[in-house]
């Protein structure tokens, strides 16, 4: 799933002493959720250790029925309304980035790998899933109105001089939303609080996902790890089901990168064909050190439960973030 702002769904972590690469298979996909609009404020506050002082900013993020997302950019309580806005329509599969002021549009691809349907009639919410060492669950509190579940994470990372620097992390989540309604980290630098404030389930106006009337369109390029639909595959979601994981062998370090002790992460990109077996697998974004002809050689290696439709199987596109983390023995 591509990164927006702290707006992003929790993967999961698996300590490990040593150097070695970390953590179970992690798909990375766009995520379109259907059937729960909402329009929602989000107050960031940070309190820095080195005492600068930073006003607190709000954001207000929206989303229609269809999945669409808007994004208006962060500003200070008093200020004028934000000229940049972001609009991702996964309808259209296409990235909106527009500019009040000089009133443009820039508009790219994107890709959704996945859609989430939710029943506005049932309202069930239960906790996010919690993996082992490093993460915890932290119960349910009641945040804009809503409840949310809490899960807490602690990652500790070497440096290459052989420090170290923890961060803590609280995510509390609405599962029935499928979205973030706090998040509070801590770290050496400080503290940043990000919080929903106010919460309106009502669908918004649809013109706020369209390009405005007399906006100057130009094409953006691509996103980096755009990839475009490969020939003979299909989407997942909807009734094509999701590769089941049957075996994923860890990426060893290169040689080099075990030397410096050095961490990375390796956007990999591949298709399941019809036996389960990936093809086509590439590298996206690279970590260099090696790293990168190590991951492509570990996910060749992984074997799948076929993605399905109707019960047959059928050859589907996805991405898997491969990470080399070094920690400290105990």
């Amino acid at each position: 799933m591509r990164s927006l702002r702290w707006w992003v769904l929790l993967g999961f972590l698996a300590y490990c002493g040593g150097a070695r690469s970390q953590g179970p298979l992690i798909p990375v996909a766009f995520y379109a959720v259907q059937g729960a609009p909402f329009t929602a404020t989000v107050e960031t506050r940070m309190d820095l250790s080195n005492g600068a002082d930073f006003p607190p900013r709000t954001q207000r993020i929206l989303r229609d029925s269809a999945g669409r997302q808007r994004y208006e950019a962060p500003r200070v309580d008093g200020q004028p309304a934000p000229a940049k806005v972001t609009i991702f329509d996964v309808v259209a599969e296409k990235t909106i980035k527009l500019d009040m002021d000089v009133r443009t549009a820039e508009v790219g691809p994107m890709r959704v790998n996945r859609t989430v349907v939710i029943d506005p009639t049932n309202a069930s919410t239960g906790p996010p899933p919690s993996a082992g060492d490093g993460q915890t669950l932290l119960g349910t509190k009641e945040i804009a109105g809503l409840e949310a579940w809490g899960q807490r994470t602690l990652k500790t990372t070497t440096r290459p001089d052989g420090s170290t620097v923890t961060e803590d992390r609280e995510l509390w989540l609405s599962t029935h939303y499928r979205m973030p309604l706090m998040q509070v980290t801590r770290s050496e630098r400080g503290k940043t609080t990000a919080t929903v404030i106010s919460f309106d389930s009502a669908e918004p106006d649809p013109a706020l996902f369209r390009i405005p009337d007399g906006f100057v369109v130009n094409d953006a390029p691509p996103p980096p790890d755009y990839v475009p639909p490969a020939p003979g595959t299909v989407r997942i979601g909807g009734d094509v089901s999701a590769p089941v994981v049957l075996k994923a062998p860890e990426a060893e370090f290169s040689e080099e990168a075990r030397r410096k002790q050095a961490s990375g992460k390796v956007l990999i990109y591949l298709i399941v064909n019809e036996k389960g077996v990936p093809e086509d697998v590439r590298v996206l974004r690279g970590a260099g050190l090696g790293m990168d002809e190590k991951a492509v050689e570990a996910v060749k290696k992984y074997r799948f439960k076929p993605a399905k439709r109707a019960g047959m199987p059928v050859r589907v596109e996805m991405n898997v973030e491969v990470n080399f983390q070094v920690f400290a023995k105990p």
